[in-house]
């Protein structure tokens, strides 16, 4: 349904996806801004959900170093990831570069469904932190860009062996986090984030001060129907959900 396209695109310019747009713009505002006395660094990382197993998609492709998400303090919402390769990015069109080596790293496989299916959920992070030189404000955020593997139906994927776990991981993380998206519109005391590493990761931007925005693919032919039908009810869940306002914190 082009999921991994929306949010990667081509290589002509016109069919850049979310990524390298959500970049550029990025870049194009803090441009704007010094004349206001504002400068930022951005520092960009690449990782994928594995059957459950955090991968750094920008580091070495041996890489056999073992992955936590862990809080930055114990008052504190912010989380990060052990041992991740982060990127010193000057420019939006490092991007591109990024989004290839990553490429080559992601997991990907055959299925009935599917020539070349996706068979992980891949976070771009992108670490923004400005100073004012006039005010001597900061402020520090971070944008997480995410590509979900879509959800299977065995019967119709065809997958045994390696990729019927693949399949069973994607379906269990997706089932994570639509528990998560109803118990936030519930607004239930407790919201299972930590039920699976997809959720867990992605708990500062799904509660507390953030935004949130999603797009939901779907493919046009009709033997796909069903599975048209389960991401739209997906999407009228998200959409009845609410999770605050995002609200500007500045330091001194």
């Amino acid at each position: 349904s082009g999921k991994t396209h929306t949010m990667e695109g081509g290589a002509a310019a016109e069919a850049r996806g979310m990524i390298p747009r959500a970049v550029e713009q990025i870049f194009e505002t803090a441009r704007a801004l010094q004349a206001k006395g504002w400068t930022y660094t951005l520092k960009a990382s690449f990782l994928e959900i594995y059957n459950e197993t955090l991968r750094d998609l920008l580091g070495a492709a041996d890489d056999a170093c073992k992955h936590e998400i862990k809080k930055v303090g114990r008052d504190s919402d912010d989380i990060y990831v052990t041992d991740l390769t982060e990127v010193d990015v000057t420019d939006e069109s490092q991007v591109t570069a990024l989004l290839a080596k990553a490429s080559t790293n992601r997991a990907v496989a055959r299925t009935d469904m599917n020539e070349r299916s996706s068979r992980s959920h891949s976070v771009f992070r992108l670490m923004i932190t400005g100073s004012n030189s006039h005010t001597e404000e900061s402020c520090k955020a971070m944008l997480n860009l995410v590509d979900l593997a879509g959800s299977e139906r065995l019967a119709r994927s065809g997958a045994t062996g390696d990729r019927l776990k693949e399949t069973q991981c994607i379906n269990t993380s997706l089932s994570a986090l639509s528990n998560v998206i109803t118990a936030l519109a519930k607004k239930d005391a407790h919201v299972p984030f930590r039920d699976s590493k997809l959720t867990f990761l992605l708990q500062p931007s799904l509660a507390g001060n953030s935004k949130t925005l999603m797009f939901v693919n779907v493919s046009p032919t009709e033997d796909s129907v069903n599975e048209t039908l389960c991401s739209l009810r997906f999407a009228t869940k998200v959409n009845e959900c609410t999770i605050g306002t995002a609200r500007k914190v500045a330091g001194k």
